[in-house]
């Protein structure tokens, strides 16, 4: 909800004094996160550091760009995320299941999770001590991979679980089941299941559709199907979906999220379903679901000139 709170308190009448004032809220507790292997994050760290210090009502509480730290139950109100969408799913991946309100700033290429960039965290901060904000929970998914020899490992993830082929790279067979029902079997390079948020990345770029962050679904999108007739489908987020490789002796990886990846070997059980805890998500004043798409999809917008081909015999639009 809204971080705002509107006044209503009637005016005594006249002649009698002021009732005592409501004391002011404390500052907002800011973290500043981001991976410190890139140069550029430590010079932009800086700058965020500085800004929110010289914020009235902000707390800066402390700047962490290392790679493996724990970062659950951290003693913030919002970790701004420095980096790239990457950097945000390796945060929420430490974050496990008490994570703090992430607000992104962007330094990578796309960036629809962190899609402010550090010029514009910089004047936003009066809204965030201002608390004008609001936390968008975005659906997670939980991975159990059940091996046929083994221990069984659990895996949270933002975006994606991919099943994909792995060196030396041939057609693989995945089986579907969901809910228990039998789907079908895909054969193809590999199979995508996708949350909301994860229907703007590696599923987009496979041919799959595009849904709003609060929807209560999954996208299952083949890769590169060897039949024209294996479609995307979406189905609820309350089903166990549940894929296993087929045929012995040909390699596959399973992959959450594009960084965590783990083999997998014929009979091994891969299931899906709703995490837990959701990811949250700061949202200031003006961002647009529709808007974000239209600004990194570039929705609507007209096709560039090819200026390779100005001044060339056959770059005349009037030929």
């Amino acid at each position: 909800m809204d971080k705002k709170t509107a006044d209503t308190t009637p005016e005594p009448p006249s002649g009698q004094p002021l009732g005592p004032s409501a004391p002011a809220p404390p500052p907002l507790r800011v973290v500043i996160l981001g991976n410190g292997t890139k140069p550029e994050v430590h010079t932009e760290a800086d700058a965020l550091a500085r800004a929110v210090s010289g914020t009235p009502s902000l707390e800066l509480i402390g700047v962490d760009l290392s790679a493996d730290s724990r970062l659950a139950d951290l003693p913030a109100d919002v970790a701004v995320v420095l980096g790239g969408d990457g950097t945000v799913l390796h945060t929420a991946r430490r974050m496990e299941d008490r994570p703090t309100p992430v607000l992104g700033v962007n330094l990578g290429r796309l960036g629809f999770l962190a899609d402010l960039t550090p010029g514009d965290f910089c004047g936003r901060c009066p809204d965030l001590a201002a608390r004008q904000y609001t936390v968008e929970n975005l659906m997670t998914l939980e991975c159990t991979l059940t091996p046929r020899q083994g221990p069984t490992r659990t895996f949270r993830g933002l975006n994606d679980a991919v099943m994909r082929a792995a060196p030396i790279f041939h057609l693989v067979e995945i089986g579907l089941s969901i809910d228990g029902e039998s789907v079908m079997t895909y054969r193809g390079d590999g199979l995508i299941i996708a949350t909301p948020v994860g229907s703007t990345a590696h599923s987009l770029s496979a041919g799959g559709p595009i849904l709003p962050p609060n929807a209560h679904m999954f996208v299952v999108t083949p890769l590169c199907p060897h039949t024209l007739t294996q479609r995307p489908l979406v189905d609820s987020a309350h089903k166990v979906y549940e894929a296993t490789p087929l045929g012995d002796g040909i390699s596959t990886m399973l992959v959450i999220d594009g960084q965590v990846q783990v083999p997998l070997r014929c009979g091994d059980r891969v299931t899906l379903r709703r995490g837990r805890t959701p990811f949250p998500m700061v949202r200031l004043p003006g961002h647009s679901f529709y808007r974000t798409l239209r600004a990194k999809l570039g929705w609507g917008a007209l096709p560039r000139p090819d200026l390779s081909t100005q001044g060339a015999p056959f770059g005349d639009p009037g030929l």
